[in-house]
């Protein structure tokens, strides 16, 4: 195998994968088997991506040339692969765990949803791949349209209403916002290639890049920066295999990767120049961050808290990448790693109770530990990751975070940074305690035989994925210092 050929079969399996899961969607093992192999398949791929990218190798895939100098490709570089891989990683856990839910569930079209699945992180895939600006926008806007329909999924009114809000927003900002800022920076340096140092870099004046920083910000609205949020906190409606895609797997990450690349490619040393913006843009993420912490806190359903406590998480990694050092956007990316696989851990957790004992509300969740210890282990590892406990993967994000907003000197910034993580204890924490410190309940379970092995063992093994990141903080640090070390 080399790396052209692993490129083209994480961007070109989930595609193939959509079309046979369809095909071969009766009989159900059938479908569920070629969407779990289909989806390891794209992990091995990923993961020798990262081997490839560690060793040096380059690979290039040129779909189109639409304009002089600027090419519909993709490549890879170490802040997409490293994400690639982690995401792929556990999108095969999430496979197992989707077929599981589908059967315990009896998930109307479960079929569509698996295509749907593979469709968006084939799209994701693409994001995290793509090679320059207009790459970027085009797998954006691909992402975006094949998450659409699992949101809606469901079909009721409630479900129709927040897909569109979904695609609105979504489609909205890029067309109105990401596509100027491209066109502009195209104009200003006659390419829209990614590259080390910011193609930016000396080509641009300040009053210019505040309002390209701005438009990229608000343009990305995946990344969830405010008031572009919306579509987050509305998606809590789809089923949990979509929320897993939507907020821990697809969307939510991969924008945020696409946005980190702006930061370190297009604008680079520009980035410094863009002070102004840059000054207010922290400070409305990093209010925002403590304000959506503190309003999960008031949501009693898992699904909805969930999603205003992933906002918080997705608005810290925004916070590290416009703290415009090499240490901020190591940290930016640490934390879209680690709330990643917290974030999987913790739906699959929510969606496996939700499947076996019928539970979405926080005031029922006391003693559920007691009677599904291995799922609420999981879950309460997930919980102590995104809250920042040392030593937990999560914890090294935010020490990062805070480590490089003193070194900028925006002590300000380590302070908010302080506060979401005490706000985010306040919503996870004592769920997570009292799931095991409350009585067992004795009607637990809706299903006589609980929840399957495809149920749990996805949540123990992501739990373990998160655990990992424990000890490759260092590894990490060496891997991506080519994103922002210019050759």
């Amino acid at each position: 195998m080399n790396a052209e050929l692993a490129l083209a079969g994480v961007l070109g399996v989930s595609a193939a994968q959509a079309l046979l899961v369809l095909a071969l969607s009766r009989p159900p093992g059938l479908r569920d088997v070629v969407h779990v192999l289909c989806t390891g398949l794209v992990a091995v791929f990923a993961s020798y991506l990262v081997y490839a990218v560690a060793q040096g190798e380059t690979a290039r895939i040129v779909l189109a040339q639409p304009l002089p100098n600027v090419e519909l490709a993709f490549a890879i570089e170490p802040l997409g692969t490293l994400a690639a891989a982690v995401l792929a990683g556990l999108g095969f856990l999430h496979a197992v765990h989707t077929s599981g839910m589908v059967r315990a569930t009896g998930q109307k079209a479960p079929a569509r949803l698996m295509a749907f699945s593979a469709l968006t992180t084939a799209a994701a895939m693409a994001v995290m791949f793509s090679a320059n600006l207009f790459s970027f926008f085009v797998a954006y806007q691909a992402l975006a349209l094949a998450a659409f329909p699992l949101v809606a999924h469901v079909g009721d009114d409630e479900a129709r209403n927040s897909a569109r809000t979904f695609l609105a927003v979504l489609l909205g900002a890029s067309i109105a916002l990401l596509l100027p800022a491209m066109i502009w920076t195209y104009t200003l340096a006659g390419a829209l290639e990614f590259q080390t140092g910011g193609v930016l870099a000396g080509r641009v004046d300040q009053l210019s890049a505040n309002i390209l920083l701005a438009l990229f910000v608000l343009g990305i609205a995946g990344a969830a920066a405010p008031p572009m949020h919306r579509w987050l906190t509305v998606s809590f409606t789809a089923p949990y295999p979509s929320l897993v895609l939507v907020q821990g797997l697809a969307v939510l990450p991969a924008a945020g990767i696409g946005l980190l690349k702006v930061f370190a490619y297009v604008f680079g040393s520009a980035l410094i120049t863009a002070a102004p913006a840059t000054q207010i843009l922290l400070a409305v993420c990093g209010v925002t961050m403590c304000t959506a912490a503190l309003i999960a806190l008031s949501k009693t359903d898992m699904r909805e808290r969930l999603a205003y406590s992933l906002w918080a998480q997705s608005l810290a990694a925004i916070v590290g990448g416009l703290l415009a050092a090499p240490a901020g956007l190591f940290a930016a990316a640490l934390q879209i790693v680690a709330t990643s696989c917290a974030a999987t851990t913790l739906l699959m957790a929510v969606g496996t109770t939700a499947a076996v004992t019928g539970r979405h509300n926080t005031l029922d969740y006391p003693g559920l530990g007691r009677v599904m210890p291995w799922t609420f282990a999981g879950f309460a590892i997930a919980c102590a990751s995104l809250i920042g406990m040392p030593p937990f993967s999560g914890a090294w994000a935010k020490l990062w975070l805070i480590t490089a907003s003193a070194s900028t000197g925006v002590i300000w910034a380590a302070g908010l940074v302080g506060a979401a993580a005490v706000l985010t204890f306040a919503h996870l924490g004592p769920l997570a305690a009292n799931a095991f410190a409350g009585r067992a309940p004795t009607d637990a379970f809706k299903r006589p035989d609980g929840a399957s092995i495809l149920l749990v063992a996805p949540v123990i093994l992501a739990a373990a994925g998160t655990l990992g990141l424990l000890v490759l903080a260092d590894p990490l640090a060496s891997f991506l210092s080519p994103v922002w070390t210019p050759r």
